[in-house]
């Protein structure tokens, strides 16, 4: 009886056997008819098979019955015109023992240390790209982010894919300026909601009025009031840091004159967070020019749980430095030369007792 079994059961795998090798191994089949969900694109149609469904570049050839030569130009022309974005996860950057070290020294939840590229494009542009592939990531359904302004902020804001996120609000936390290609408070925050696809909340006032009595009666003004319940009610806030010198991006922009800043230099200032002057432990310098601003004060951005910082060069060492130091951020986005300059500066304030921790 087993040997009757073992016998049928030989015979039907040799059966089995026969019929996968008289089977042929793939049927070509005839080009069939684009569904209409792809909108008689075939450049679309081959993007989702290869992309969404896995399928191989020799199956999608089957699907549309094109050779695979055409579908490796599909596939090329979906990525020129921006169908399928690819890019390196930002959880790839995270591996980088420096961030580690950088995240372990400034007690940060998060951080991101871009590698050098040899040159080919600018350090903001690096740290833009880099800082919003983290963003999409982070983001919730339902999450308020205060943005402010600077070059890095808005390379972020040209580096975001298009995406539906109807229940985040995106809220400019600096008052407006005359602008440039570069700097332009209002410009970064649309830009951000409208690449989103959140709402957008501007706001409407001047970034420094002429006077302290102006700011408390720009303040006094309805809209403006309901602006700044939305703008304090964030939970996460987006921020870039400036330096002080005649090359940081307040000088060029226009937002500051050297008449300006010359006293909060004197006072000790090395850096710029959202308009504000800091001095190299981070502490705020508050003067004269800080009650006719109209925004976010440091207090209130240290206040947001979750705080992102892109910023990094040569340039802006200290700066980044002091904005670490006094907790203003809770993730970084920095790149290799600056991460490398931090790191041992928070172990030499470790051991003075200057670093402060959360």
């Amino acid at each position: 009886m087993h040997f009757v079994n073992a016998v049928a059961e030989a015979g039907s795998l040799m059966t089995r056997t026969l019929q996968r090798q008289v089977t042929p191994s793939r049927i070509k089949r005839r080009a069939l008819s684009i569904p209409a969900e792809f909108d008689s694109d075939p450049v679309v149609w081959a993007a989702w098979l290869y992309y969404e469904e896995g399928m191989t570049q020799e199956e999608v050839a089957d699907q549309l019955g094109v050779s695979r030569a055409s579908v490796v130009n599909f596939l090329q022309e979906a990525r020129d015109r921006n169908i399928v974005t690819i890019a390196v996860s930002s959880r790839h950057l995270q591996s980088i023992g420096l961030a580690r070290e950088l995240a372990d020294a400034y007690g940060l939840t998060s951080c991101l240390v871009v590698p050098d590229d040899g040159g080919r494009l600018p350090v903001h542009e690096r740290i833009g790209m880099a800082g919003a592939r983290l963003l999409i990531e982070r983001l919730q359904p339902d999450d308020v982010l205060g943005v402010s302004w600077g070059r890095t902020v808005q390379a972020l804001s040209a580096s975001l894919p298009e995406m539906k996120l109807p229940g985040v609000t995106v809220a400019q936390i600096t008052g407006c300026s005359i602008g440039t290609t570069e700097f332009s408070p209002e410009l970064c925050t649309s830009n951000i909601a409208n690449r989103l696809g959140a709402r957008c909340v501007n706001l409407h006032a001047p970034g420094i009025v002429s006077t302290a009595q102006i700011k408390r009666l720009f303040m006094q003004e309805p809209a403006l009031v309901e602006t700044f319940k939305i703008i304090q009610s964030s939970n996460k806030v987006l921020f870039g840091v400036g330096s002080v010198d005649d090359a940081g991006t307040a000088m060029r922009s226009g937002y500051m004159t050297p008449e300006k800043i010359a006293p909060y230099l004197a006072r000790g200032a090395v850096g710029v967070v959202s308009g504000r002057f800091i001095d190299r432990e981070g502490k705020p310098i508050l003067g004269a020019l800080d009650n006719q601003m109209i925004g976010l004060t440091l207090d209130e951005i240290a206040k947001v749980p979750e705080r992102i910082c892109i910023a990094g060069g040569s340039d802006k060492i200290d700066a980044v430095y002091a904005a670490l130091n006094n907790n203003y951020a809770t993730i970084l986005v920095t790149d290799v030369a600056t991460a490398k300059a931090l790191v041992p500066r928070a172990a030499r304030s470790h051991r003075s007792g200057v670093l402060r921790r959360s």
